[in-house]
């Protein structure tokens, strides 16, 4: 029998230095850890992430593509402000992209995709636990839609809406009504209804916008008056 030699294989990390800073770096933007207009040095990101100058690089030009970061001035980037018309501008795009990606879910998508669609929109969640919950509900219906392209355009798009719902879902009312949509749109993909799903998509996006829109005004006001 031949003798075993030693096991030198090494497993593949999951995700690179950089994914990691930026799945960090959105996540904390997402709980509201990194605020809008936050500045962030280079040097300061090594010194929270602990990895290389190098590594801080290649994510900051990610986290930028992504809508999430922005330059400000020589020496950093800033966590993205949006302004009214930006906010405008990401959920009537939305509105188009994710009806069509909705659609093709009711169309593609298995029965378990559905199952865990309703799994992820059951009551009693936290606040934390309900943008977590948002979070999968973005990333299983693209899985679902089965559309690479869709997925690859509407995917960036959905990382700039995550960065807003924290504070769309602040606005008195808009959590319960929020969740609510979610529940009723679910019901209409598990009855494999795509024109209603497509409907109350439309529905919940408008709605969503609305209360981003209040949130992000009342914000620009405070920062006009110096409050």
């Amino acid at each position: 029998m031949p003798e075993t030699g030693p096991d030198l294989r090494i497993d593949r990390p999951a995700e690179t230095v950089p994914q990691l800073v930026v799945r960090r770096v959105r996540q904390a933007i997402l709980e509201g850890t990194l605020l809008p207009g936050r500045r962030l040095t280079e040097r300061e990101l090594m010194e929270l992430t602990g990895v290389s100058r190098t590594s801080i690089r290649e994510a900051v030009r990610h986290l930028q593509a992504l809508g999430l970061v922005e330059m400000s001035g020589r020496k950093g980037v800033r966590v993205a402000v949006l302004g009214s018309d930006d906010v405008r501008q990401l959920y009537e795009v939305r509105a188009a992209l994710e009806s069509e990606a909705v659609s093709l879910f009711v169309q593609r998508a298995t029965d378990s995709e559905v199952l865990e669609l309703v799994k992820l929109t059951r009551p009693g969640k936290s606040d934390d636990d309900q943008l977590s919950a948002i979070y999968h509900f973005d990333e299983l219906l693209l899985a679902g839609a089965r559309n690479a392209l869709l997925e690859s355009t509407l995917a960036p798009l959905h990382a700039r809406i995550h960065a807003l719902r924290r504070l769309s879902l602040s606005v008195p009312g808009r959590r319960e009504r929020s969740d609510q949509e979610y529940r009723d749109l679910v019901a209409a993909i598990t009855d494999r209804d795509a024109e209603r799903a497509v409907q109350l998509a439309r529905y919940h996006v408008e709605a969503a916008k609305e209360s981003a829109l209040a949130a992000v005004a009342k914000l620009e006001e405070e920062r006009a008056s110096g409050a």
